[in-house]
């Protein structure tokens, strides 16, 4: 027994290592987008400011955000700075995937657990995010390690700890207090509800309690989601496809098969899964937190997205490595069925960590690095808006202020640090154009130029329609003629242009 410990800790180390240095390929490519921005214009502010937001909203990420503080503080928030921490969640969340296939079947089956996680394109994509996805999935698979811990000890301390991990990830990502019930069926599943479940309902009453102060105030701030779109007819495929494989259909298809070809082979060959306990731990994890999520979008309010489940994703690893072991009994046929699992994440992985590969191809950084060696001290910056852009184009600021070190902002209103939001406040064109006479140049930037609609469909389930967009018909263009410039240099980006203007 202590040998077989010790080579499934052996393994989960080496897979955690390995799905560090998988992730972190090419993660410093991507440009920031909106959400990530938000994670940068936060976290780096001071305690008083960031408890100020806290109390307006976001709240839901305040433990994140805390944490990056600290994480900036110490190494910047450089592009691949900011995803490191959710580079090393995802290594985490490999290693406990190992333990727990482990500790449910056979070092076989840990390994191959690990190695699917990684392959999920949803984890792929997490590894990348400056979010608290990644650390979702890694804090909910070592909470539900640590309740079969407790299970099989009975001991008071493992209690203790599941409640104060169970607070954490609560705390961390309010969404993992679905696991409670899911918790509850594998217990039931498992038959260990009689002899455990007193424990275990008061391990979930203190962690619950602990994390309390938050729930009541996200509830408070439940305003913060009604950009949500409800549910519709989509909802089908944004569960198969989105949720577990976004940005990649092909595996969607294949992994189904495999799970289909997996349950088959099991039936057949009397497979004892339901000994192994593989299914008691997994199907309650997908299906409940998914169901909750979903049930209350219909029934009250829209809550869920799809990448709000990324805490699910070590149970879907679960059961298609049970469904691999399944198929593939020989070594070379195991190799095949994950060789070909491997490919089919390639071109999503790939996609994953292109220069624009987030919802409509926002280019912040982009533009940021772009004019940081063209802003001369002096010169004047101002901000539009954008279709594609919640807030303005001021966003290309927080993806890394230094470049605008020197710059005169006549657009900055109020600041969102002082007033407890997440972005500063861009004044209308209108409102300063009086103080343009003091700026011998001018950066302005824009929205791209678009000649024709185009229709942008997220996995939010929503249509974001772009319109055509010519700058020089716009009013800021005509204001900037009209006060004496004239157009000298413009740089045209993805979904952005950055415009010089001088006198």
């Amino acid at each position: 027994m202590a040998d077989r410990t010790t080579a499934c800790a052996r393994d989960a180390v080496l897979v955690a290592l390995l799905g560090s240095i998988v992730a972190a390929w090419g993660s410093w490519r991507p440009s920031f987008w909106y959400d990530e921005l938000a994670t940068l214009s936060v976290a780096q502010r001071s305690r008083a400011d960031l408890d100020r937001v806290l109390g307006n909203v976001d709240v839901v990420h305040g433990l994140y955000y805390v944490a990056m503080r600290y994480w900036f503080a110490v190494f910047g928030a450089s592009e691949f700075s900011a995803r490191v921490p959710s580079i090393l969640a995802v290594g985490a969340a490999a290693g406990g995937v190992v333990v727990l296939a482990c500790m449910l079947a056979d070092r076989r089956l840990g390994v191959l657990a690990g190695v699917v996680f990684l392959l999920l394109p949803r984890v792929t994509w997490a590894a990348v995010e400056a979010r608290s996805y990644a650390p979702s999935a890694a804090v909910a698979v070592w909470l539900t390690v640590l309740l079969l811990v407790a299970c099989e000890s009975g001991r008071l301390r493992w209690w203790l700890l599941y409640a104060a991990v169970l607070a954490l990830s609560v705390v961390l990502f309010l969404y993992t207090i679905a696991l409670v019930p899911a918790h509850l069926i594998t217990l039931a599943w498992r038959g260990d509800l009689r002899r455990r479940g007193p424990a275990w309902a008061a391990a979930v009453v203190a962690g619950s309690a602990a994390a309390s102060p938050l729930v009541l105030e996200a509830f408070a701030q439940a305003g913060q989601t009604s950009w949500i779109r409800p549910l519709d007819r989509n909802l089908p495929r944004i569960v198969w496809e989105y949720q577990w494989f976004v940005g990649a259909p092909w595996f969607a298809a294949a992994f189904t098969v495999l799970l289909v070809a997996g349950t088959v082979a099991a039936v057949r060959r009397r497979t004892p899964v339901r000994r192994h306990g593989v299914l008691a731990v997994a199907v309650p994890w997908i299906v409940l937190p998914m169901a909750m999520l979903v049930t209350y979008s219909l029934v009250a309010t829209p809550v869920y997205l799809d990448r709000y489940l990324t805490f699910t994703t070590p149970a879907v690893a679960l059961v298609g490595a049970a469904a691999v072991a399944a198929v593939a009994v020989r070594t070379w046929a195991t190799v095949g069925v994950t060789g070909a699992l491997v490919l089919l994440t390639v071109p999503s992985f790939v996609a994953q960590r292109s220069a624009w590969s987030d919802p409509s191809g926002m280019d912040f950084s982009t533009v940021n690095h772009d004019v940081a060696d063209r802003l001369e001290p002096g010169d004047c910056v101002l901000f539009g808006g954008a279709a594609w852009n919640p807030a303005s184009q001021r966003l290309v600021i927080t993806a890394r202020p230094e470049t605008f070190a020197g710059t005169r902002d006549p657009g900055l209103g109020r600041t969102a640090a002082a007033e407890g939001w997440l972005w500063d406040e861009n004044l209308p064109f209108q409102a300063v154009a009086g103080q343009l006479s003091t700026c011998d140049v001018v950066w302005f930037f824009a929205d791209a130029e678009r000649t024709v609609e185009q229709r942008i469909y997220h996995t939010s389930n929503q249509w974001w329609t772009l319109p055509p967009h010519r700058f020089e018909t716009t009013p800021e263009y005509a204001g900037l003629v009209e006060a004496g410039f004239r157009i000298d240099e413009r740089r045209q980006y993805n979904v952005s242009q950055a415009i010089r203007f001088v006198r």
